[in-house]
């Protein structure tokens, strides 16, 4: 799944997207109402490469991305991604006090790409868009359409665009997969306020349904009642420090986003600003802030300094917790213990009935049931991340710029309860080469 926060998300297994419809339309509207009114034709390519400390996940990218006029009213654009990922993620389980949490190692690739023509006619611009993404276990199909529509001179363009996703999920090992779809709506403005402001706000609604559960992430059951204290079931491994069955997410979900940005120069710097804030809310009980400020700084003639730094803070998903206190063989139903503590047996099994046991040699229990949904992975849990870093853009010629880029991720449980050290820090090192025909 293509999470729209890459570097927060990388550290699961799945690489794939939740919408592939939701980045091409923040592309879109970020960058529209600068680029329509270039005709030069571009290229671009990038390598990245997100490293976790500890050895833990590693996701090494290049992608390649042009945008070639056909016609004075037809543009084409399009991207092709191959990320190769390798290292050990946690599978949700607690590990041994002092110890380290139950992890997986993964070692996988993922290709994706677009395609999309803009057609212009009048003051609107028509987009439809294909795109793609496969991997081992994580197949997706996605179809968009935008539309922009030009007012007021060319200083406000509205956006409206629809998305659909088809995917298939599986895990590596499994011979079946299952289905999990997404709609997308959006509305935004780009609005110029000035000879050296423009501004964005949109919001976007998406649907998703089907196996929406992250095939590599667990949850563990082990039964704890005080003062009995865990005991050992009869037909379950109750081990407190394993993931002992499968994390179960609702089979749907929908969201809503605010985002609202600002671009400001400052010629008598040579400089600009762009700020930008993005609200999340789901019905998951995810309640999230992202704010983002860059500054572009042109030093000398051909030479740009941009630093940036990003806050991202997050509610716990309403499922997501560390444990589920039960025992699957016996959930929802009554046990019983001799005074040792030992178990004896379960209500309804042969030669075993509660009503018969002796009050005085037998403590009964009431163990509780299975809650519908549950998830360990610490990715649904409160946290916030801080990522800060600084990319320098050098135009080596007239048509030809290299850029490279360092970012530092950081990511911070805020609950009190979850390991500290199942949240990851990366280090994301980026070279690129931008070509203009």
């Amino acid at each position: 799944m293509k999470p729209q926060n890459r570097t927060a998300d990388t550290s699961g297994k799945s690489l794939g997207s939740s919408s592939l419809f939701a980045f091409a339309l923040a592309s879109v509207l970020v960058l529209f109402p600068f680029r329509r009114s270039q005709a030069e034709n571009r290229a671009e390519y990038r390598y990245e490469d997100y490293r976790e400390d500890g050895d833990r996940m590693n996701v090494q990218t290049h992608s390649v991305w042009f945008e070639y006029e056909l016609h004075e009213k037809v543009t084409a654009r399009g991207s092709y991604t191959h990320d190769a990922l390798s290292g050990a993620t946690p599978t949700g389980g607690p590990g041994l006090p002092g110890g380290p949490y139950e992890s997986v190692y993964i070692e996988d690739a993922r290709n994706a790409g677009f395609f999309e023509t803009a057609i212009r006619a009048g003051r609107t611009t028509t987009t439809p868009q294909i795109a793609y993404s496969e991997e081992s276990d994580y197949k997706s199909l996605g179809l968009s359409l935008t539309e922009a529509i030009d007012f007021n001179q060319r200083n406000t363009t509205l956006i409206l665009g629809v998305g659909r996703n088809f995917d298939d999920v599986s895990r590596n090992g499994w011979n079946y997969s299952f289905y999990k779809g997404t709609w997308d709506f959006l509305i935004g403005v780009n609005q110029v306020l000035g000879p050296r402001t423009v501004a964005t706000f949109n919001v976007t609604f998406g649907y998703a349904d089907g196996y929406l559960t992250d095939p590599y992430k667990g949850i563990n059951v082990s039964l704890d009642l005080p003062p009995y204290g865990p005991y050992d079931g009869t037909d379950f491994d109750t081990r407190p420090d394993v993931t002992n069955d499968q994390e179960r997410r609702p089979n749907h979900k929908f969201k809503q986003v605010v985002y609202t940005g600002i671009t400001h120069m400052f010629p008598a710097v040579q400089g600009s600003i762009d700020g930008s804030y993005r609200f999340h809310h789901d019905d998951w009980g995810v309640l999230a802030h992202t704010a983002q400020l860059t500054w572009n700084q042109r030093l000398f003639k051909r030479l740009t300094v941009s630093p940036l730094f990003r806050y991202h803070y997050q509610t716990a998903a309403d499922f997501y917790r560390t444990r589920v206190n039960t025992d699957p063989s016996f959930a929802g139903s009554r046990v019983a213990f001799d005074l040792a503590n030992n178990f004896v047996g379960a209500e309804g099994e042969d030669g075993f009935l509660i009503a018969e046991a002796d009050p005085a040699n037998h403590q009964i229990i009431s163990v509780p049931g299975y809650p519908d949904y549950y998830s360990a992975d610490y990715r649904l849990s409160e946290l916030q991340t801080f990522t800060f870093g600084v990319t320098v853009m050098v135009e080596l010629h007239e048509h030809l710029s290299l850029m490279l880029g360092y970012k530092r991720y950081e990511m911070e449980g805020l609950d009190g309860f979850t390991r500290s050290d199942m949240y990851p820090d990366a280090s994301i090192f980026t070279v690129g080469l931008n070509g203009r025909f």
